[in-house]
């Protein structure tokens, strides 16, 4: 056997060890946001209310529809439960890779370590209910709109963020797309009505409306978010962390915030009129380098924007991986391949995202990138070495 095979047999038996480690301690450790769905799938079986402020820090968020979707689960303990639903995460990774994959590269083989790096990566970044968004966009690219309506109406009932898929499709004039995702979030939003009957369910519907309006805002400034208004209410407002370059009125603020949404959305728009320009793309699908810009704005958008949510990175980091190992600055055109910049804006993402965390650093140097926003910054760079090689007319 080749010293080479020696080599990726000992990375993946490295990898299988970090993986089983990864579920022993989560599991020992307890998993807070899925004692939260398990509560609230509990609460559906016994029809009673899932949105209850005494449940102090950790409230129920989610909409009516997700907690009767899970509601299989409580009849579960917890132990067991936790265990099916860390499991099925994994399972639901291996078939976001996998789709990706198909996106960037069609039926062309990988090159070698693309799933491990790609995997290292996101390693930290643990997906959170990624699936429902990701087969949205693959099914559209396949020209089932309708279908995509309906994973896409599912991700909406989730993360509501996920409407930010609705505009780009009305500018694509993908109607059946968005006529389907609307109407299946209809549907989605009526079907409690079964368990609770339609008057308790629109009370719940209320409540959860009640719930996200009231926590939010507390939680907008505080180091964990790493969402696009967390990074500029520590930056220009007096947040507690003493961070802040400016002080800025909270309304002038959110001005500046909701400018640079519609700023990076417009950017996508012009980034997807400049593929008319592209001849032959390194990647099988020139549309990735939409569909990932707008998974990151799922995260980067949502006003409490968790370390955790950034999993919907995962086709942005996948094509960068691709690139990186198919150039190798020899592979593709000679302009590309001098392209060094989008490998440095790779690494340097890898480090503030991935590299500094608690058990590198220590507490007090997490603390601190927390507070200046190392992740949003690390996510800027991902928007901009995407918009980089699409300006560069690589894909």
């Amino acid at each position: 056997m080749k010293k080479e095979n020696y080599f990726k047999i000992a990375l993946y038996v490295i990898l299988t060890i970090v993986i089983l480690g990864f579920f022993r301690h989560t599991l020992r450790r307890g998993m807070n946001d899925f004692d939260v769905v398990h509560r609230a799938a509990t609460r559906v079986l016994h029809t009673e209310n899932l949105y209850n402020f005494e449940d102090g820090h950790y409230l129920y968020k989610y909409s009516p529809f997700f907690a009767l979707l899970v509601a299989p689960i409580g009849l579960l303990p917890l132990s067991y439960a936790s265990f099916l639903w860390l499991l099925g995460m994994c399972i639901s990774l291996f078939f976001v890779i996998r789709m990706a994959k198909k996106m960037i590269m069609g039926d062309k083989s990988p090159p070698e370590y693309f799933y491990l790096l790609s995997f290292l990566i996101l390693l930290f970044i643990f997906l959170c209910l990624l699936f429902a968004p990701a087969s949205g966009g693959i099914f559209n690219q396949r020209g089932k709109e309708f279908v995509a309506g309906i994973f896409l109406a599912l991700a909406v009932l989730i993360k509501p963020t996920a409407l930010i898929f609705i505009p780009y499709f009305l500018y694509k004039k993908k109607f059946r797309s968005v006529a389907s995702t609307i109407f299946m979030s209809l549907i989605f939003l009526l079907l409690p009505s079964l368990v609770y009957g339609f008057s308790k369910n629109m009370k719940l519907l209320l409540g959860w409306k009640t719930i996200i309006s009231a926590s939010s805002p507390p939680l907008l400034a505080v180091d964990m978010n790493q969402s696009i208004f967390a990074f500029f209410y520590r930056l220009l407002t007096p947040a507690p962390y003493e961070v802040n370059i400016l002080n800025l009125s909270y309304t002038a603020v959110n001005a500046i915030v909701w400018v640079t949404i519609v700023g990076l959305f417009l950017l996508l728009l012009f980034l997807n009129r400049k593929s008319g320009a592209i001849g032959k793309s390194f990647v099988h699908n020139k549309e990735s380098i939409e569909y990932s810009l707008l998974f990151i704005f799922m995260a980067l958008f949502s006003p409490l924007g968790w370390f955790q949510n950034y999993s919907s990175s995962i086709l942005a980091i996948m094509i960068l991986v691709y690139y990186a190992l198919e150039t190798k600055f020899s592979k593709i055109p000679l302009k590309a391949g001098k392209d060094k910049s989008i490998i440095i804006m790779l690494a340097l993402f890898f480090i503030l995202v991935d590299a500094i965390n608690f058990e590198t650093v220590g507490r007090r140097l997490n603390d601190l990138s927390l507070y200046l926003s190392f992740i949003s910054w690390g996510i800027f760079i991902l928007i901009a070495s995407l918009s980089k090689l699409r300006y560069s007319k690589i894909a």
